[in-house]
């Protein structure tokens, strides 16, 4: 007898690898309909992040063999990441984000501030955006941050404007968030776009600080966004689920120099901190791990749990996170001729080769999405 498709997702939602689930996807057409319809694919994604597949500089650079995303990561050969199907703009379009599947462009100046020769200013407050689909060729042009909005920041004041995009809420594919963040010199102001409403929030959410918060890379993890400020010694968090700020004392670094750190999801919705250090053992670089959870008193604590070793004879910075994977940079210690990856299995702790370039690093964005055809469009 036939299994009802109710039936098929359950057990297609056990398949442990965004990989099974493709081969399951060309086994026959009664598969094939159940794995590509928009409820299914939602309900996977939760449970299974998708796959790491590369660096996203220009082009993408592939997971390579034996690394378990190096399949899926072929069948992205040919694909053009610059998204050439933007309509024109004054000024060039600039990536400033990815996330699952999506890209976030903007001009790289204000139009009319100052020449398109003139060198990139933190100050300028960009207010036009676009959020493109690269593998199936669509886009989306956001309506101009309004001036009454605009207005809100005194330019003089920007520090820093960072914009990003934000999942929805609900994991749906066509649903999607762009906030901007602009660091000003006694406050921080947020702007939302909603593609439910589509426009620009009314309400911008607004944080005061003492002074300037600069901060370093920003993860994301548990609905909250996370910043490491350059004192090492808080990190700022933005709650998109009630759209609020706070900041979070971090545990002192292993070490005199600036901690390099992550933040990921831990179990029981914690945070969870990755930060490196070659104190555990001469010269051997290891990954610290600690979650954040309450103590017997009820106040938070950092606690820490096994040191993970790392491949030998490597010197290592953290490169970011994206599906389900922490990516480390690995400078050889006898060779300055190459570069190489190393991803660690967030669910699995297994440390695994990614990737090699030539002496230089990628600076670009980590790229996670389901492989095609199981990547439906995003707008």
């Amino acid at each position: 007898m036939a299994l009802p498709d109710e039936l098929l997702e359950e057990i297609f939602l056990r398949l442990p690898a965004a990989a099974d689930l493709a081969r399951a996807f060309t086994a026959c057409v009664s598969f094939r309909r159940v794995i590509t319809g928009h409820p299914f694919l939602r309900r996977f994604r939760v449970l299974h992040p998708p796959p790491l597949l590369g660096i996203l500089c220009w082009d993408l650079t592939p997971a390579q063999p034996p690394h378990p995303s190096a399949a899926a990561a072929a069948t992205l050969a040919g694909a053009d990441f610059s998204c050439p199907f933007l309509p024109p703009s004054p000024d060039r379009w600039y990536r400033r984000d990815v996330l699952d599947g999506c890209t976030l462009f903007s001009p790289r100046f204000k139009a009319g501030s100052h020449s398109r020769n003139s060198m990139h200013r933190p100050s300028d407050l960009v207010t036009e955006f676009a959020v493109c689909d690269p593998l199936h060729r669509r886009y989306l042009l956001l309506p101009a941050l309004p001036d009454h909005l605009a207005d809100l920041v005194h330019q003089p004041d920007i520090v820093e404007r960072e914009p990003f995009l934000a999942p929805p809420g609900d994991s749906s594919f066509r649903d999607f968030r762009v906030m901007c963040l602009v660091r000003c010199t006694t406050k921080l102001v947020l702007f939302v776009f909603s593609s439910c409403a589509g426009q620009w929030l009314a309400d911008p959410i607004t944080f005061d600080v003492f002074g300037c918060v600069a901060a370093l890379r920003r993860y994301y993890a548990h609905g909250c966004f996370c910043w490491q400020t350059c004192d090492g010694a808080d990190m700022l968090v933005l709650d998109t689920r009630g759209m609020e700020f706070s900041t979070v004392d971090l545990p002192p670094p292993p070490g005199s120099y600036m901690r390099d750190m992550a933040i990921v999801e831990a179990e029981e919705g914690r945070f969870g901190m990755f930060t490196i250090s070659d104190k555990v053992k001469r010269g051997v670089y290891h990954l610290l791990y600690a979650t954040r959870c309450k103590d017997g008193n009820g106040e938070n604590q950092w606690q820490p749990k096994p040191p993970i070793s790392l491949p030998e004879n490597y010197r290592y910075c953290i490169k970011g996170v994206a599906g389900g994977y922490l990516l480390l940079i690995g400078y050889p210690k006898d060779d300055r001729s190459t570069v190489d990856y190393f991803s660690l299995n967030l669910q699995t702790f297994q440390v695994e080769w990614f990737c090699q370039t030539g002496d230089y690093v990628m600076i670009g964005h980590m790229y996670a999405d389901l492989p095609p055809p199981l990547s439906p469009p995003t707008l």
